[in-house]
């Protein structure tokens, strides 16, 4: 695209902002989107040009004959989700007011047990480290989590961990009431403490009702506080084989990515300088952990568009099966990562958060190619991106 913005005399990022995708219009099977379901790819690409220092110019050469150039892509994606994706979430508290969180949702690598965590500590307004989260997986007695995925976990068991929060909230107030002499109405739960709301003087300790709570003649009322919560996505529909209309995700995530390199017009060598991504989250609970997730789906997405290939003999048999043969960007080669987020709520997530797992992978093929294409002056449409592949066609030859 940016090779079609040049023969239109346009800037890339313009071209991309005229033919954004927004609210009220359709995507390609036909679901209507509005703000809360594809977010802001405009302000992505706008911030985009803001960390790139787009302004400063596309390309520029260097005393010693290199030229360094900067190529952006636009993404969107929403999930694979089946219609009746379901998570559910056990909370069980003990006798000193903390909370046990239980869930079948696999942690590999992108933080969810920790960003549930996040989720539980505010709705019930307590402190992370009162909050025990079960880290392994067991099925025999975890509730069900629909699928080992990255970037719909924290959307679906995030809605599950605020459902079981609220039934602990509520049998804490039922609790509460009866020892307050008040109505459930007029209590709050924060700080280890269920209260009268307007009269935050009266009240008693969570851990004091955790386990049931015991007045002084001896007698009990309440019992063990356990909570469950689930959720499954709603109103999404197969796609019709004949027509391709129908909802495949509860909602799509949009974002800008860009790739500066320093090309070598006389090799056809490139250096990685610079990558950046912007990604509309919805509501970014944990940013450390985000960002880091962008910089792994980066490094990713630039490993196999720059050289990652499998090489195959006569017989089909793939030779290069090792990590000493299979090639792939080293520490050293690793451009600077850049990442920013836009935060535009999703209105039925998590606090408006949206799924971001593997995000910072998609559009880094696209930015590379066309940064490299404006670097080649030619259209490098093939991956990965090797020298010999840049040289080949440089000089017009086939591929």
């Amino acid at each position: 695209m940016d090779l079609l913005a040049e023969k239109l005399e346009m800037d890339p990022i313009e071209l991309r902002l005229k033919n954004a995708i927004q609210p009220g219009d359709t995507t390609p099977t036909q679901t209507y989107l509005n703000a809360s379901n594809i977010g802001d790819v405009s302000a992505c690409l706008n911030r985009m040009k803001e960390l790139m220092k787009w302004d400063d110019g596309l390309v520029k050469k260097t005393s010693d004959g290199k030229i360094h150039s900067k190529g952006v892509s636009a993404f969107w994606k929403t999930s694979s989700t089946p219609p009746n994706a379901t998570a559910g979430v056990i909370l069980i508290f003990n006798t000193d007011g903390s909370v046990n969180l239980n869930c079948g949702a696999v942690e590999l690598g992108q933080g969810t047990k920790t960003v549930l965590a996040q989720i539980l500590a505010e709705r019930l307004q307590m402190d992370m480290k009162d909050i025990h989260v079960t880290l392994e997986v067991d099925t025999t007695y975890d509730p069900h989590q629909w699928k080992t995925v990255a970037s719909s976990t924290t959307f679906i068991a995030g809605r599950a961990v605020i459902a079981a929060a609220d039934d602990v909230i509520h049998q804490l107030h039922q609790i509460g009431a009866q020892v307050l002499k008040c109505s459930p109405d007029d209590l709050s739960v924060a700080n280890g403490k269920v209260y009268i709301t307007d009269s935050p003087t009266y009240f008693i300790l969570i851990k004091d009702v955790a386990t049931a709570y015991k007045y002084p003649n001896g007698h009990s009322v309440g019992g063990l506080i356990i909570g469950k919560g689930s959720h499954v996505v709603r109103h999404l529909t197969p796609l019709d084989p004949e027509t391709g209309y129908g909802k495949p995700g509860p909602q799509w995530a949009v974002g800008a990515q860009a790739v500066e390199v320093e090309y070598d017009p006389k090799t056809c060598t490139y250096k990685l300088l610079r990558a950046a991504t912007v990604l509309d989250a919805g509501k970014v609970i944990n940013p450390k952990a985000a960002t880091s997730q962008m910089r792994g789906g980066m490094y990713m997405g630039l490993s196999w568009a720059s050289r990652e290939s499998f090489m195959f003999n006569n017989d089909a048999h793939v030779l290069n099966d090792q990590f000493r043969t299979y090639d792939t960007i080293r520490f050293s080669e690793a451009p600077s990562y850049l990442v920013d987020f836009v935060e535009t709520p999703v209105m039925n997530g998590p606090y408006g958060a949206r799924g971001i797992g593997e995000y910072g992978v998609i559009g880094m093929a696209g930015a590379l190619s066309n940064s490299l294409s404006i670097a080649a002056n030619t259209s490098q449409n093939q991956l990965p991106l090797t020298p010999e592949f840049i040289w080949k066609k440089s000089q017009g030859g086939d591929v």
